[in-house]
This record gives structure tokens, C-alpha cells and sequence, in this order.
């Protein structure tokens, strides 16, 4: 009789226990990994770059062609531009821009005014080696294509003079991201294009030099 109490008991006591176990099992099983297995770390992800940059800039564009440079009196010009750039991949943007060159002066003789106007549409592309937060340096280089034209203003015989060129160019620089949409940028750009005249100079050049030294500075949108 004492031992059926005890065994009475004991089952008494082990029925609830084994029920909790067998109930907290598969919670246990959901809640954590497997012995002997350990968690695979989520993949890490690099921040997504901006799509598309727009921007303006202010630069001086110094040209290389000295006749033009002095019978203009001016061997610098400041002047404004506007560019656009969209990411491919690897760092790699395509980028374009456009500005107009722009000078004159009175003629000796008959004092009319003489005008020079150039256009200017560079495109190439703009490699970003390291990305950083706050900075962005960059290369690139391209083609330009120009077109020009010299007009004399007043009573003359002369007609305008038109003509258009196409060349390379080479540029660094880096871009100063001060927010997620707005960075500043410095930037130098030199270009190689000539243009052959179809009559030489009086002082003898027979083709225009019209590359030259662009540098400056710009505000460029990023989105």
C-alpha cells in the first residue's frame, strides 16, 4: 500500500512536469539556433549613391590662341556654365556641360565694335576613385565641340566670320558634399582644340587654337 501512495505521487508530480517541457520544446526550437550552429550576420550594404547631379559653376577660361588673346586685350575671361552628370556604375558618371565665351573690342581704324562669341558643349566621362562622406575627388575626360563666330558691328564690307571645331579634354577635381543633396565643387580643365582657317592671318597663323585652361568652382544638386 505505501509503495502504490508513493508511485500514486510521483506521477502526481511528473504528469504536469513533463506536459511543460513538452510544450515549451518547440518554443524553445523557434526562439534561438540549433546547438552547434551559429547565426549567419546579415549581408552588409554600401550606401546607395546619388542618380543625378545638376549644377552650375563660375570659372576663368584662359585660351591659348595668342592672336586672339591680344587683339581682344584680354588673355582671361570669367564666365558662367551649367553641367549634368548621371551614375552609371563602378564611380562612373557621363557627364556634359555647357558655357559661352564671349569678348570685344573697337577696331583701330574705323573704331566699330568687333565681337567674338564661342559656344562651348563639353562631354566625356568623370571617374570617382574614393567616396567618401565629405569628399569626392575626381578624373575625367571628353570631347568638345565649339562654335564661333566674329562679327564686326557698325559700317563695314566685312561679313561675319563662322566656324566650328571639336577637340579633347582632361580634367580633376573633387566635390564637397555638405548635405545629401548639395555639394560645392573645384575643378580644373584643360582642352586641346584647333580649328584650320581657310586664309592665314596677316601675322600669319593659318588655324585657330582655341583650347586652353578652364578652372573654378560650382553648386551641383544631387538626387
Amino acid at each position: 500500500m505505501k509503495h502504490q501512495l508513493d508511485l500514486t505521487k510521483l506521477t502526481r508530480h511528473a504528469v504536469p512536469a513533463f506536459l511543460i517541457v513538452l510544450l515549451a520544446a518547440p518554443l524553445l526550437a523557434v526562439g534561438g539556433p540549433a546547438s552547434g550552429q551559429e547565426e549567419t550576420p546579415a549581408p552588409e550594404t554600401k550606401p546607395s549613391q546619388p542618380r543625378f547631379r545638376l549644377g552650375a559653376y563660375f570659372e576663368g577660361w584662359q585660351l591659348n590662341d595668342k592672336s586672339l588673346t591680344s587683339f581682344f586685350g584680354h588673355s582671361q575671361k570669367n564666365l558662367g556654365g551649367i553641367e549634368a552628370s548621371i551614375h552609371t556604375k563602378f564611380n562612373v558618371d557621363v557627364w556634359v556641360s555647357y558655357r559661352k565665351y564671349a569678348d570685344e573690342t573697337m577696331t583701330p581704324v574705323y573704331e566699330n565694335i568687333d565681337k567674338f562669341e564661342m559656344t562651348a558643349t563639353s562631354l566625356g566621362l568623370i571617374y570617382r576613385p574614393i567616396v567618401w562622406k565629405m569628399l569626392e575627388p575626381f578624373v575625367g575626360a571628353g570631347a568638345e565641340f565649339y562654335s564661333y563666330e566674329e562679327t564686326i558691328v557698325g559700317e563695314t564690307q566685312l561679313r561675319p566670320t563662322t566656324g566650328s571645331a571639336s577637340g579633347l579634354h582632361a580634367q580633376f577635381g573633387v566635390y564637397i558634399n555638405a548635405t545629401k543633396f548639395l555639394s560645392g565643387k573645384i575643378f580644373v580643365r584643360l582642352n586641346s582644340v584647333k580649328d584650320k582657317l581657310e586664309q592665314a592671318l596677316p601675322d600669319g597663323p593659318s588655324e585657330l587654337d582655341l583650347g586652353g585652361k578652364e578652372f573654378g568652382i560650382g553648386l551641383t544638386f544631387r538626387f
